[in-house]
């Protein structure tokens, strides 16, 4: 997405990925009438296909406007690769990156890579003003 700030001449244009925000209240999880939209163990918010009716209920609900209808009849969106991190790998977005400016880890350890990086940096989340406590950070 490119988002475009200021009033010409002093124009910032931003350019970022979006995904699911994996928040720590998300409106997606509480709204699913089957419990498919979850927390998974370390806060990653992911779907069960399988308990998916594909009401869309989490899609009206995500501020971010990360989920969407998977042909087969079911809402899917980003699950940060979980089948990548449960084998100690980054998620794909992370590992491919060429610029190397995205960081993925455990921010309840202090220590981890990610957790350094935002004491270090200055960082942003998307629409704070939703309370959705989002745990994807954008460094500025």
């Amino acid at each position: 997405m490119e988002v475009t700030d200021g009033t010409y001449p002093q124009l910032e244009i931003e350019i970022r990925s979006e995904r699911c925000n994996h928040c720590e209240n998300s409106p997606c999880v509480r709204c699913c009438p089957t419990g498919a939209s979850h927390y998974e163990d370390g806060g990653i918010v992911l779907v069960t296909h399988n308990d998916c009716i594909g009401c869309g209920a989490c899609i009206s609900s995500c501020p971010y406007d990360a989920r969407y209808s998977h042909p087969d009849g079911y809402v899917d969106k980003c699950t940060f690769c979980m089948h990548r991190v449960k084998k100690g790998e980054q998620p794909a977005c992370v590992a491919v990156c060429p610029t190397k400016c995205m960081y993925f880890g455990d921010l309840d350890n202090p220590n981890s890579e990610v957790s350094q990086v935002l004491k270090k940096r200055k960082h942003k989340t998307l629409i704070p003003e939703a309370g959705t406590k989002p745990h994807v950070y954008y460094l500025i």
